[in-house]
C-alpha cells in the first residue's frame, strides 16, 4: 500500500518571491547597461565639440564632465516603453515578464529498476525479516545519482552498513540520503541544484550488488520515499522502457 504524498512545496523556497526578487534584478541591469551606453555615446560625442573654459581645462574639466555624464545617462534611463533598457528585458524576461525559473517538483534520483520497497521485508543477508527504510534501485555500477530537490550537503561520507552515502538537507526537517555508492562527487557544506550529479551507483558497505539506497526522513523519522518522488515506481519503470 502507497503511503499519501509528502507535500513537497512545503520545503521548497517561494517560487513567486525568488522569481520577482530575479525579475527586479533583471531590470536593474538591463536599466545599468542602457545608461553605461548612453554616458560611452555622451563621451564620444564630446571630443567632436570645442572644449569649453571651465576649470580652464586639465582634470578638473574632465572631472567635472564625467560626473554631468553619469547624471545625464542615469536620468536618460527611464525603462520606458521604446527605450533600450526594455527592449534588452522584453528579450531576456520570461514569459509572464517574470524570468523562468528551473522546475524544483522532486525527481527520481537515478534512472533504473526498483527492487526492494520501503517496509517489511526479508533482510537479503540474514533472511530474517526486517524493516526496509527506503527505496532500493537497481542500475548500473557508475550510473549517474542526482540530487532529487535543492539542498545543502549535510553529510558526505563512510557509514557503516551504508557504504558511501551523501545526506542532503532540503529544510524544515526534511532530509534524503543516497547510499552504497561507488564514490561520491560532492563535499559537505555545499549547496546543490535538484538534478546536479552528487555520486555514481555502485555497491560499497552492506549490499548484494549495484543499486541505490534512497531514503526520505522528516524531522528524523524514515517516510517512505514513494510519497515523496512525483511519479509512482510502475510509471517510473515504464518511462525506462
Amino acid at each position: 500500500m502507497q503511503s499519501a504524498k509528502i507535500n513537497v512545496k512545503a520545503y521548497l523556497p517561494d517560487r513567486d518571491a525568488a522569481a520577482r526578487q530575479k525579475d527586479t534584478k533583471l531590470k536593474k541591469a538591463c536599466k545599468d547597461f542602457e545608461s553605461i551606453l548612453t554616458y560611452q555615446l555622451l563621451r564620444s560625442m564630446r571630443k567632436t565639440v570645442d572644449k569649453c573654459g571651465l576649470f580652464h581645462g586639465g582634470k578638473g574639466e574632465e572631472i567635472y564632465q564625467s560626473l554631468f555624464d553619469m547624471e545625464i545617462s542615469k536620468d536618460m534611463s527611464d525603462f520606458g516603453p521604446n527605450s533600450l533598457a526594455r527592449l534588452l528585458y522584453d528579450q531576456m524576461k520570461g514569459p509572464a515578464g517574470i524570468p523562468e525559473l528551473p522546475e524544483e517538483t522532486p525527481a527520481w534520483p537515478v534512472k533504473g529498476v526498483v527492487s526492494s520497497g520501503f517496509g517489511m521485508r526479508k533482510d537479503p543477508f540474514t533472511g530474517e525479516s526486517r524493516f526496509h527504510d527506503g527505496l532500493d534501485i537497481a542500475a548500473p555500477e557508475g550510473t549517474a545519482i542526482k540530487a532529487a530537490m535543492p539542498g545543502k550537503v549535510a553529510f558526505s561520507g563512510v557509514k557503516k552498513g551504508y557504504g558511501n552515502v551523501v545526506i542532503l538537507d532540503h529544510g524544515k526537517g526534511l532530509r534524503t540520503l543516497y547510499a552504497h555508492n561507488r564514490r561520491n562527487l560532492v563535499a559537505q557544506g555545499g549547496f546543490l541544484e535538484a538534478g546536479t550529479v552528487l555520486a555514481e551507483v555502485g555497491s560499497s558497505g552492506r549490499s548484494t550488488g549495484p543499486h541505490l539506497h534512497f531514503e526520505v526522513t522528516r524531522d528524523g523519522q524514515p517516510s517512505d520515499p514513494s510519497a515523496f518522488l512525483p511519479v509512482t515506481w510502475t510509471e517510473h519503470q515504464m518511462a525506462m522502457k
